[in-house]
């Protein structure tokens, strides 16, 4: 890394060499990460009590874990991130912004639809993991046409652009939402997702923490629009309430849902 810093307006701080071009392109047009959600995000994760918790899946190099980490001190922030190298810069991120290591739980594994342990496209912040077989298995009993989840992004999932030649191919533990939720122990107040078209098989591998509500309120990065319907039919299926529902964001590249079940961020 280089000692170029790039500071966010809500003023949280990264290594200017851990973005990509079109990101720098998009913070000169609005200084935050994703434009649509930031103030959604700064106030559900405002509105968390004293000690409550936060879980991040897809953290990247932390603005999120971070970002919210400065917004409520007391929270208890839980990482999920399956790339070695993303950890890192998490890691440099955090004492860059004058954090303590021992404020976050980081957990290098990738969350999906089974336990187990599953190839992984690592290739920066496309990265993705490659369904198996056993969670192809899951994703076929959607009532969609393969081609069409394709189109709509859930080719993210597949071997089409790692056929292409690009990335390095590694292996990763894989956990479902239920493994997750007992990792963390407790209930999560807020859980984040941003898992480059994976968002349906990680709902479809949480059914029980659906059903109890062990994650109050999901924010969830959609990446195309069957994928992000879908998701609204899971979560809706199982009485959360959905308090945004934006397939189609004009400053960022993902949708967003906000889905809640017996509280409500957004409308209190």
């Amino acid at each position: 890394m280089t000692g170029n810093i790039h500071k966010f307006d809500n003023g949280v701080f990264v290594y200017d060499d851990q973005l990509m071009p079109a990101q720098r392109q998009r913070y000169r047009i609005k200084n935050v990460h994703e434009a649509d959600e930031e103030a959604l995000f700064i106030k559900i994760i405002s509105s968390i009590p004293d000690g409550g918790c936060f879980v991040n899946i897809g953290a990247a190099i932390g603005y999120y874990a971070i970002l919210a980490k400065k917004i409520s001190p007391q929270l208890h922030v839980h990482a999920v991130e399956p790339l070695e190298s993303f950890r890192r810069y998490f890691l440099d991120n955090i004492k860059l912004n004058n954090l303590s290591i021992q404020d976050f739980v980081v957990h290098p594994i990738a969350v999906a639809a089974t336990d187990g342990r599953d190839s992984f496209l690592e290739k920066g912040y496309e990265s993705q993991l490659l369904v198996s077989n056993a969670q192809r298995g899951l994703l076929g009993r959607i009532p969609m046409k393969i081609k069409n989840l394709i189109k709509a992004g859930l080719g993210h999932l597949g071997m089409k652009r790692y056929a292409a030649g690009m990335g390095r191919k590694s292996e990763v533990d894989t956990v479902t939402l239920e493994s997750l939720i007992k990792r963390v122990g407790r209930q999560v107040d807020v859980m984040s997702m941003d898992v480059q078209g994976l968002e349906v098989a990680i709902l479809m591998g949480g059914n029980s923490v659906l059903e109890q509500a062990d994650v109050k309120t999901f924010i969830i990065g959609t990446h195309g629009n069957i994928i992000h319907r879908r998701c609204i039919e899971i979560l809706s299926g199982k009485d959360y309430i959905i308090e945004h529902d934006e397939p189609d964001t004009p400053h960022q590249p993902d949708g967003i849902i906000v889905a809640s079940k017996g509280v409500q961020w957004l409308n209190a």
